[in-house]
């Protein structure tokens, strides 16, 4: 959200985010929150007057690449007929754990625009446990890639976390990235004590906040993270 100085404090912010949150109404959904700086007083007072409560933090892991003997597979190496399975299994996979969330658009816009890709997790008998959709292209065009960064993960149990960071750290290095970026939501203290465990450091951290009568549920099982950005 941003307003140009001389507008501001006539009411253009409230507009637009108060116009935002009714055409999600309007469209079903259930989860209506968003993401700023938690030292930003301002920021968080402006939102609360508007209906949002301030959740737990998102915190920034970084973890250096290591490469692995062999990698995970990738949905962007895959024939257009084992992409569509795969779309598929990711689709079904998150729904069984939060019932309503679809994350195939934003990976098919990644695989399209060569953004990044899929890190695809699968059990000895081939069936889908988890996948994390990551980005490597620089955030600011010209500059090197320097990071991977997790914009989704999905894993069906929580013990398979070290797996993923494991395939996710050999990625980054295949990727020609140093690190990788994981944003680990407040609610999954095991799996952040896990990340610093393995040697994660502590890059950023954003405060999530939300409508009091649309607010997220963290899943029953397993881990499902989000950056809300795209």
């Amino acid at each position: 959200l941003a307003v140009r100085t001389n507008y501001q404090g006539s009411g253009l912010g409230t507009t637009v985010v108060t116009t935002g949150v009714e055409w999600l109404r309007a469209r079903g959904a259930t989860v209506i929150g968003l993401e700023t700086m938690p030292r930003t007083m301002d920021n968080i007072g402006f939102y609360s007057s508007l209906g949002f409560a301030p959740g737990r933090l998102t915190v920034t892991v970084t973890l250096d690449a290591v490469p692995m003997a062999q990698g995970m597979p990738l949905l962007g190496r895959l024939s257009d007929y084992e992409k569509h399975t795969a779309l598929e299994e990711c689709r079904a996979l998150l729904d069984g754990l939060a019932p309503g969330y679809d994350h195939t658009r934003e990976i098919v816009i990644t695989d399209r625009l060569a953004l990044g890709d899929t890190l695809l997790l699968r059990d000895g008998g081939g069936r889908l446990r988890g996948f994390a959709l990551c980005h490597s292209a620089p955030l600011v065009e010209g500059r090197a890639r320097e990071e991977l960064r997790v914009l989704k993960m999905v894993l069906d149990d929580e013990v398979l976390l070290a797996e993923m960071v494991q395939g996710l750290r050999d990625l980054a290095r295949r990727s020609g990235t140093r690190r990788v970026a994981v944003r680990m939501q407040g609610d999954y203290g095991s799996a952040y004590a896990l990340l610093i465990k393995l040697g994660g450091r502590v890059r950023w951290t954003d405060l999530r906040m939300a409508m009091h009568d649309a607010q997220e549920a963290k899943p029953a099982r397993g881990i499902v993270l989000s950056n809300w950005e795209i």
